[in-house]
């Protein structure tokens, strides 16, 4: 089975909500306003809610108060605003998720760790649209959720044999499909007509080498999820993945530079998951 194959079907699992489509569809339309697209969001008075406390929390850090969908949307850009309402949607849009292989909430509080800290990292980088890069952390991980429903038995194979054999899960998972959950994820952003940009970080942010338009992209990515797994590493006793040396090469970081970065995403962490959590 392919990764392809794999996310063909998965309507039961995750179906985007309209309200997002229509709002993706109306960016992309080069016929339509600000005025379009805030028409639309208003019609889903928890996500207008939340975007505008979004907007003004001191994760965005915008200078003045912003009271309207409108405002958000000219302070903050069209594509801001896209993957704002993708993360909002997302985070509450997949079911049927197996208990036993996977704590959600605990799953997207990593994901969402994982984004600040990306999204951190690109700024050290100086990556002008640093902000996109927090939906893309946020997502790298998506693709275990599909291997986790689709294959449950081999999924709960890998996690025994990684603990009991002390080796990464993506090691296993290549040894076992021939491929591994970034490949899955980045097949399932694919279907979504995601632009490129997270489509291939997702995919390459395992394996650097096969990285190209989008390398540094991938290596902010990759030390961000290999952050977050030496982490968890201390959880749960499965091994985390070495860094790759390229991604010290490719960002211009160090490990030195990384310890403030965990402790302001650890500072921002509450608030980021009350502002995509909280309803109304």
């Amino acid at each position: 089975m392919t990764p392809e194959q794999l996310v063909a079907n998965v309507d039961d699992l995750i179906s985007l909500p309209e309200l997002y489509l229509k709002v993706r569809d109306t960016i992309d339309d080069p016929q339509s306003s600000i005025d379009d697209v805030s028409n639309i969001v208003s019609q889903d008075p928890s996500i207008c809610a939340r975007l505008i406390r979004i907007s003004n929390s001191s994760f965005f850090g915008f200078a003045s108060e912003i009271e309207t969908v409108t405002r958000a949307i000219s302070i903050m850009g069209l594509s801001q605003l896209h993957d704002l309402v993708l993360a909002t949607s997302v985070v509450k849009s997949f079911k049927g998720i197996p208990k036993d292989l996977v704590n959600m909430k605990e799953f997207w509080a990593r994901s969402v760790y994982c984004g600040i800290i990306s999204r951190l990292l690109a700024r050290k980088c100086n990556v002008l649209d640093s902000e996109r890069l927090f939906l893309t952390g946020l997502l790298h991980d998506i693709g275990h959720l599909i291997i986790y429903t689709k294959m449950p038995r081999p999924a709960f194979e890998i996690l025994s044999e990684a603990k009991l054999d002390n080796k990464p899960v993506q090691q296993i998972e290549r040894e076992t499909f021939g491929f591994d959950y970034s490949k899955v994820g980045s097949a399932l952003l694919r279907s979504w007509k995601l632009p490129k940009s997270h489509v291939e970080t997702v995919e390459n942010h395992t394996s650097l080498s096969e990285s190209s338009q989008f390398l540094l992209d991938s290596a902010i990515v990759h030390l961000a999820s290999i952050m977050v797994l030496q982490e968890e590493s201390r959880k749960n006793g499965i091994d985390a993945p070495e860094i790759n040396v390229k991604a010290w090469e490719i960002t211009g970081l160090d490990e030195e530079a990384l310890d403030p970065v965990k402790i302001e995403a650890k500072h921002s962490m509450l608030e980021v998951l009350r502002l995509l959590f909280t309803n109304g």
